[in-house]
């Protein structure tokens, strides 16, 4: 775990609707995770996900062209 100026640099305050933060709860409970949990599996699968779709649009394309 990190700590110290390192941790602080990366810290973010967020405001949630009432209807985001049950979506967070029921979450949270769902998978067994705290909330920075949750938001860390979930900024993973995403970039995961626009990565693959990347990587096969690229594979798609003519070479030498994007």
């Amino acid at each position: 775990m990190q700590t110290g100026a390192v941790a602080r640099d990366k810290l973010f305050n967020m405001r949630m609707s009432e209807e985001e933060w049950g979506r967070l709860e029921f979450l949270t409970e769902h998978y067994g995770l705290n909330a920075a949990g949750v938001l860390r599996m979930l900024l993973k699968r995403e970039a995961d996900a626009v990565q693959a779709k990347a990587r096969e649009t690229s594979k798609k394309s003519p070479r030498g062209k994007r």
